[in-house]
């Protein structure tokens, strides 16, 4: 009895450890709390899912996606989950992130951390740099390339050790640079302040045989959710007296053309354009008073016009594709969210504190019942940095914020190729230092649309 209970003993001991030997890997999809995009990455996991059933030994410790597991505001940064994530996988090795419209191939990514050693401090993905110094990245740069800093491009996915994650797993974040979060990729580069593994045909910009992550070139067809079209959008230009000669004509006969309903909002009254003077004082930055009377005065035109279902906010020195923005919303289509381009503020620490917001020059779209509700949003200055304050209104009304990285704050130039060439195109922002009818026609024109394969 005592020989049998001792076999018994051993055998469990062994189940165990083959457990803990088989959950060495987990995988995070950094998801979005939206039918889409939650939609997204469930397809992705339960693709996941089925690749390991034909494994012998798949050794997948979880797979978790971002808005079910992490759904506090700063998660999407990387930084705040690590601590976390290491905390609730103790026995794992290998930490994969991936994005929803991606596509892993989980042999591949076995058969290569097989030759890894997860115990030393390191990560791998398709590392990019900048050429040059540039605003999203507060222009820091290093004159020497081999100085720069390599940051993971997220379309392809990139991994990090149980040893790595583990040497940052208790860095005061609330310590780290600034309060403000903009490019989650870069941001982390610089934390973890180790050179990452390019590994260009391991991560990849395009399906190749050995290929671990790849983007998904063919994205899924909306159209289910209802097809919205160009007259249903209302675009809202902020413009003032002094662009009314330069600015505006180069939005007029570029995208401006395609837009079938469009009001441009000035401080001064010209019927050559036309504009609409609203009873506030004009400022050189912040524009917060200017925008919320904005919302109150579209809240009200727009009451009794049923067709029209978003509202989308640009500055005048937005460029942006009308067809390719229509397509895109009829992912979201009768869903009350704010969308664009995502940055955060007081996120990585206290996160009950922080809040996230769309950056206004890449364009901010809302639903329109959103925006009937934003109606009582305050300013706490006239010239209060209007998207932040917005940020904060759409915290306090719990909306959903729906990040897309087809919309850019800046400037081509001011991104790398890579990154350009892992998603479609819905915007970019500024006049300076570039001709913006051509990057128009090169980036935006073309055929002026996508098919429901490149939302």
């Amino acid at each position: 009895m005592f020989i049998h209970g001792i076999y018994f003993i051993c055998l469990y001991l062994l189940s165990i450890s083959h457990k803990l030997e088989s959950s060495e890997i987990v995988i995070t999809i950094l998801s979005q709390l939206n039918d889409y995009n939650a939609g997204q990455a469930l397809r992705l996991k339960n693709n996941i899912l089925k690749q390991t059933k034909s494994i012998k030994d798949p050794r997948l410790g979880g797979v978790y996606m971002l808005h079910e597991h992490f759904p506090e505001p700063g998660s999407w940064t990387i930084i705040p989950i690590l601590k976390l994530l290491y905390k609730n996988n103790k026995n794992a090795k290998w930490f994969l992130f991936c994005e929803e419209n991606a596509y892993v191939n989980y042999e591949n990514l076995q058969l290569h951390l097989r030759e890894e050693h997860s115990n030393e401090s390191i990560w791998m993905g398709y590392g990019v740099k900048d050429k040059h110094p540039t605003i999203i990245h507060h222009y820091a740069f290093e004159e020497n390339e081999n100085e720069r800093v390599a940051y993971p491009l997220f379309a392809a996915g990139f991994v990090m050790s149980a040893g790595l994650i583990k040497d940052i797993a208790n860095i005061n974040v609330e310590t780290f640079g600034s309060d403000f979060s903009i490019d989650a990729s870069y941001e982390l580069a610089l934390v973890i302040n180790k050179k990452i593994e390019h590994l260009p045909l391991k991560f990849c910009l395009k399906l190749s045989p050995d290929c671990i992550v790849h983007p998904l070139s063919e994205r899924s067809d909306c159209t289910h959710y209802g097809k919205v079209t160009k007259d249903s959008i209302y675009f809202a230009v902020k413009t003032c007296s002094k662009f009314h000669s330069n600015r505006v004509p180069v939005l007029q006969s570029t995208w401006g053309r395609d837009a079938v309903h469009i009001e441009y909002f000035s401080d001064k009254l010209d019927d050559t354009i036309p504009t609409t003077v609203l009873d506030v004082p004009n400022t050189e930055r912040g524009h917060c008073l200017k925008t919320m009377t904005i919302f109150k005065y579209l809240s009200k035109k727009l009451l009794s016009n049923k067709a029209v279902k978003w509202i989308a906010l640009t500055d005048d020195d937005t460029l942006l594709s009308v067809p390719r923005l229509a397509s895109i919303l009829s992912c979201w289509n009768g869903q009350q969210i704010a969308l664009g381009q995502r940055y955060g503020y007081n996120i990585r620490g206290d996160q009950s504190l922080g809040y996230n917001y769309l950056t206004g020059g890449g364009g901010i779209i809302l639903n329109v019942a959103l925006v009937h509700k934003l109606t009582t949003c305050k300013c706490y200055a006239p010239d209060a940095p209007d998207d932040m304050v917005l940020g904060m209104c759409l915290k306090a009304l719990n909306a959903t914020v729906v990040h897309s990285p087809v919309f850019h704050q800046a400037r081509p130039q001011d991104y790398a190729d890579e990154y350009l060439e892992s998603y479609p195109m819905i915007s970019f922002h500024k006049h300076w230092m570039i001709d913006p009818i051509e990057v128009y026609r090169h980036w935006l024109y073309q055929d002026s649309s996508f098919g429901h394969d490149e939302l």
